[in-house]
């Protein structure tokens, strides 16, 4: 007798949406007509349009690209040429009639870019940029200023635009052959370089048009200026995450503005590409219960958050206390009361990050192995109850690629064919998703944050932001005023305009000392000339705290130097409150364009006495007991003396110290782990012998590759002079 099984379904395969964020603040100054900064002209060409040929050229792989609408303002004025760009004005200018400022401009600005993989590999652009040779205190490359001759000048102004190419436009025969030619260049190459990619700008809109009726590709929009609609709509919201946080002495709420950012920007969506776009990245992930309701009313199906922010309203909900589970994670949630929704995504922070901060290090193989292990684990972790669960990767499309070789290319191509072989892993854009799974998580009501950490601290709290937010309100009050007495519609259009790219989120971000930039002080006169325009289009006189810079903080990360001697006891606990007092410290800082959200790195201290150089780790809140045997940091001092230390957990869960590196037979290491982490390495290992520099970096590696680092570039440096500090420094 037989029986009658019912055939076992496999377990829906585990959705995957990249969404690729592609945005630049409008760099233009109004009065001028002049372009400040070239870097939406340099991601044109390096990365807006290759990475939707990646996408087409992958076959059956489906992701979510996000323009900003000011972005696309700016490629536009770029293809027709209406664009007057410093540094394009500064390329063109013959070598042969610079003056004494304008070549130390070239030397200052023309090696803004990340060197691994854009200058290095380059002879004769690494030779200039060594002949440079150090800032002075007046801000000036002294032995470059002596040393260029005509032709250095002409080279450089050629290879800072010609590193820029990204690899669909090195295709370019002209191209190709000015980077065989590689030094020796002429008037005419400068001119014909500028022109390929002026014509190359022209085609990324059109390019983007075609992938969209392609279906292969969804585009998505941000608020037109890039906004943090939040705050606009109410900055007490920034309360809602951070309590106690410190708002600006004149409030902001202009809900009205945060409408008109979402409208204006799908209209122009709709103008580029002839439908109307179905979702939102709301500018770094920012949402409150207020802008959704914009967005609501604006027939957006769909938006995405990060994963902080997910656990936050549940919390506040009471629906989750420890870790979110993989089920409540990876799910699309329907926002509000009832069904109009629309619908939530929340960014895997963790994985997004990997792609952002790591892989570079990693061989194009390995990275891309580990992401999908790392996609099977997720979806191990997740009940095989018929639904579809999707992994939102979301990250800029422009500022990761130029630390990865051949601007991430390799990794992407490989990505991108080994997800399309996989049978249980499965591309698709939000949209997608959609159509594909019908079950919604509800969610009520939402607390107010970003992708970083939740809150919007990145964007208000510290004095300058604050004080950005008080002239902004200023000028937006003297709109009001206008508007009541004097109803002239250009006038406050044009004034209006000035408002919305002032609320742009990129001039508060750059404020304060959780970022820095070589351009702090662009960003800074860009964002108080738009303040000043709202006065002048309302024949008034810009008030004179206008011209005062809000920038006053210029660190690439916070660092504090010993200040007297110490001889911390290496036990793995903080002895005493005096113990670690006198050293020094360095505090990870968020990086540049981009942002770590995710650190087991918290803070380092550092200090010496006569007999060896000391260092405390202290990792994130719960870390250091979770830290596994696949995990290990790596210390590498690299001067005086190189010296590698690993510090590692082994099967027994037990701390230890080995050296890779060891240059002093006969001395060793003191070591502690408990809940910190305390080092001490003799200063003749580190070949410490009069005062001098010692440098260092850590890294967290896993399975032996690089997942973490600090500083995210270069070395910490300390003087070291354990024989004159005590005269030198005191204490109260």
């Amino acid at each position: 007798m037989g029986f009658l099984v019912g055939a076992i379904m496999p377990k829906k395969p585990l959705c995957v949406a990249f969404l690729w964020h592609m945005h630049q603040p409008d760099y233009r100054k109004a009065q001028t007509g002049e372009t400040y900064l070239p870097w939406t002209r340099f991601h044109a060409i390096k990365d807006y349009y290759d990475m939707g040929a990646l996408v087409e050229q992958a076959g059956d792989v489906h992701v979510t690209l996000n323009l900003v609408p000011s972005l696309i303002d700016q490629l536009e004025a770029y293809s027709s040429g209406r664009v007057n760009e410093i540094q394009t004005l500064m390329t063109l200018r013959d070598a042969s009639t610079l003056d004494q400022e304008e070549k130390a401009f070239l030397l200052r600005t023309f090696f803004q870019l990340s060197p691994t993989h854009m200058l290095l590999p380059y002879p004769r652009y690494r030779e200039l940029w060594e002949r440079r040779g150090a800032v002075g205190e007046n801000g000036e490359f002294s032995a470059g200023l002596r040393s260029y001759t005509v032709n250095d000048y002409r080279d450089l102004q050629l290879w800072y635009n010609l590193t820029w190419c990204g690899q669909e436009l090195r295709k370019d025969p002209e191209i190709a052959g000015l980077f065989e030619k590689g030094a020796g260049f002429t008037e005419e190459d400068k001119r014909r370089l500028l022109q390929i990619q002026q014509s190359f700008v022209a085609k990324i809109l059109p390019y983007y048009r075609k992938l969209s009726e392609a279906h292969a590709s969804e585009f998505s929009v941000s608020p037109y200026y890039h906004p943090i609609l939040p705050l606009l709509c109410n900055l007490r919201t920034a309360q809602e995450s951070l309590p106690s946080i410190a708002l600006p002495s004149d409030s902001y709420q202009h809900p009205e503005d945060a409408k008109e950012h979402i409208d204006r920007a799908l209209q122009a969506h709709k103008g580029v590409f002839g439908s109307a776009a179905q979702g939102m990245w709301p500018s770094e992930g920012a949402v409150s219960d207020a802008s959704l309701v914009l967005a609501r009313e604006a027939g957006l199906r769909w938006l995405a958050s990060d994963e902080s922010v997910l656990w936050n309203s549940l919390h506040r909900e009471g629906r989750v206390s420890g870790s979110l589970r993989p089920e409540e994670k990876y799910s699309a949630y329907r926002w509000g009361p009832g069904d109009p929704g629309p619908c939530l995504f929340f960014r895997d922070h963790a994985v997004s990050d990997l792609l952002g901060f790591s892989y570079h290090n990693w061989g194009a193989a390995d990275a891309v192995a580990d992401f999908l292990e790392r996609l099977r684990r997720i979806h191990r972790t997740l009940p095989d109850n018929g639904r579809h669960y999707v992994v939102p990767v979301i990250l800029d499309g422009e500022n990761a690629w130029e630390h990865y070789p051949n601007n991430g290319a390799d990794f992407l191509k490989l990505l991108y064919r080994r997800l399309s072989e996989s049978s249980d892993l499965r591309t698709v854009t939000f949209s997608e998703f959609l159509d594909l799974e019908t079950h919604r998580e509800p969610l009520k009501s939402i607390v107010s944050g970003s992708w970083i950490y939740g809150n919007l601290a990145t964007w208000i709290g510290h004095p300058e932001k604050n004080r950005a937010w008080e002239l902004l309100a200023g000028a937006r009050r003297l709109l009001n005023s206008f508007q009541r007495k004097q109803p002239n519609e250009q006038k406050i259009g044009a004034a209006f305009h000035e408002i919305m790219i002032a609320e742009g989120s990129d001039w508060f971000w750059w404020y304060g000392d959780d970022h820095q930039t070589e351009n702090a002080a662009e960003f800074d006169a860009l964002f108080r000339t738009h303040l000043k325009n709202v006065y002048i289009l309302l024949d008034e006189t810009p008030p004179a705290v206008l011209d005062e810079p809000i920038k006053k903080t210029q660190a690439k990360f916070r660092q504090r130097n010993p200040v007297h001697t110490i001889t911390p006891q290496l036990d793995g606990i903080e002895t005493d409150y005096f113990e670690w007092l006198s050293a020094g410290f360095a505090v990870p800082g968020g990086g540049e364009s981009m942002h770590r959200v995710e650190r087991l790195l918290e803070k380092v201290f550092f200090g010496y006495d006569a007999q060896s150089f000391y260092l405390r780790i202290d990792l994130a809140p719960g870390k250091i007991e979770n830290f596994s045997p696949a995990e290990s940091i790596q210390v590498q001092f690299g001067s005086p003396e190189k010296c590698c230390l690993v510090l590692e957990k082994t099967e027994s869960r037990n701390w230890r110290c080995r050296s890779v590196i060891w240059p002093s037979p006969g001395t060793v290491p003191g070591f502690a782990a408990n809940r910190i982490i305390e080092l001490g390495v003799p200063l003749e290992a580190l070949g410490v012998r009069r005062p001098t520099e010692v440098t260092f970096f850590i890294s967290v590696l896993d399975r032996g590759r690089e997942v973490e680092r600090f500083p995210s570039t270069g070395v910490v440096s300390v003087p070291t002079d354990p024989w004159n500090l005590d005269q030198q420094e005191w204490m109260v």
